[in-house]
């Protein structure tokens, strides 16, 4: 299978040589003309002479007269003379006049050569004259010529084959890497020598394998954060299974089990729910409706008081305030929350909401306070706190993400004895709803 380069070399070289040819052909040509021009010329200036003289002498004297005459490239041209009647071939070469054909100031090519024709007019005689170039007298402009065809052509090969290398290996190069690549070696870079459109491939291709390596680490991150997380419930579900087993006669602590086991499959449901989140936001039509934000929190609240958190969950709501959003997916993006200061804070974890020009929804905990540096980076999917746990939870990019598609902003801020996140919706307004 032929490759790029010699594709190039040959289409370069073909295309090349061909037009080097023409161009040589042309000249040669051209010269060859301008050489014939230059000794037609020539012999118009000497055959007037010729035939000056020829007109004084008898016409049984023209031949030897003629004969005897020397003058500048007579070997080349043969000369007749129409007189009195009579047609008198003063040259040898009687076979190379035919009268009736005889165009007079034209130039034609024979297969061994090139002859002018021209009549000349004399006293009471006309003179044919034949000028004869033979292709001989041009050989050392045509082994020029050729001369210069081969160099062309074995310059123009080496030529091509130097740029297509040039252009073409650095392809390679990138070809024999990405394979490398492809057998899973995904910290290679590509090397980068050139700033021209191959280095912008470059750029491309790594920013592309960087993206696959983040890719695969996020899912061996995923993976082991998924079993992190379903260890436990599956456990707990696997300990109560076992109740079951022998407690088939205390009714109170069957009863205890089927609760308990109920909470674990709540549980992990709601840790699949949000893995679907997390893999499938951008699939999500978002349902917006009018929604009680007290009663959001205390459904919130009850769900987790079923779980036996250590921490306490407190509501403080003034007023009975609505937002225009997504139900489902806000209450995803509080329990992502939620989980959050379960984590990371050991007091109580307070739901607020007040309404201004805004309604400012507030999730506040008492744990440690986030270092600047890394709060501006928080919401960023490649970033990973020093801090961070392992756990499925619904990231923090991911409630970004969610509270935009709601028409809404989320920040945080450090207080003195904890963090707050806050979550801002635009007032309902009735008129419009």
């Amino acid at each position: 299978m032929k490759k790029i380069k010699d594709k190039i070399i040959i289409a370069n070289t073909v295309s090349l040589v061909f037009i080097s040819f023409v161009i040589i052909l042309a000249m040669t040509i051209f010269l060859i003309h301008t050489a014939v021009e230059a000794e037609t010329k020539e012999m118009d200036k000497l055959l007037p002479t010729v035939i000056k003289k020829l007109d004084e002498v008898p016409d049984n004297k023209l031949k030897e007269t003629y004969r005897n005459y020397d003058y500048a490239d007579k070997e080349y041209i043969s000369l007749a003379v129409e007189k009195n009647g009579k047609f008198i071939y003063l040259s040898d070469d009687k076979d190379s006049f035919k009268l009736k054909r005889f165009e007079s100031n034209k130039l034609k090519t024979k297969w061994d050569r090139f002859i002018y024709k021209k009549i000349y007019t004399g006293h009471n005689a006309k003179y044919y004259a034949i000028r004869n170039f033979e292709f001989m007298e041009a050989h050392e402009l045509l082994y020029v010529m050729i001369a210069m065809f081969v160099l062309i052509t074995i310059s123009i090969v080496i030529i091509s084959k130097i740029v297509a290398e040039h252009v073409l290996n650095p392809l390679s190069n990138i070809i024999s890497q990405s394979n490398e690549m492809s057998k899973h070696n995904i910290n290679i870079q590509l090397t980068k020598k050139r700033d021209d459109e191959i280095g912008e491939l470059i750029d491309v291709l790594n920013e592309t394998f960087n993206k696959k390596k983040e890719i695969i680490k996020s899912q061996k991150n995923f993976t082991s954060n998924v079993s992190h997380e379903l260890k436990t419930p599956l456990a707990i579900m696997k300990g109560y299974l076992d109740i079951l087993q022998w407690a088939r006669d205390d009714k109170d602590l069957l009863n205890e089990a089927i609760e308990n086991l109920n909470l674990e499959v709540k549980n992990i449901e709601r840790i699949i729910n949000t893995l679907f989140l997390n893999s499938n936001l951008e699939k999500i039509t978002i349902k917006k409706e009018i929604t009680n934000v007290k009663q959001l929190f205390e459904k919130i609240k009850k769900d987790y008081e079923l779980l036996n958190i250590k921490n306490k969950i407190i509501i403080k709501v003034d007023n009975e305030i609505n937002i225009f959003v997504d139900k489902n997916l806000i209450s995803e993006v509080l329990r992502g929350l939620i989980d959050n200061s379960i984590k990371y804070s050991i007091g109580n974890i307070e739901l607020l909401v007040k309404e201004d020009e805004t309604v400012e929804i507030i999730v506040r905990n008492y744990g440690d306070r986030i270092p600047e540096e890394e709060k501006k980076n928080l919401f960023n999917r490649n970033f990973q706190g020093k801090n961070a746990k392992k756990g499925a939870g619904l990231g923090l990019p991911i409630m970004k993400d969610i509270i935009l598609l709601n028409d809404g902003e989320i920040y945080i801020e450090n207080r003195k004895d904890g963090i707050d996140v806050k979550i801002q919706f635009a007032k309902i307004n009735y008129e419009n709803e």
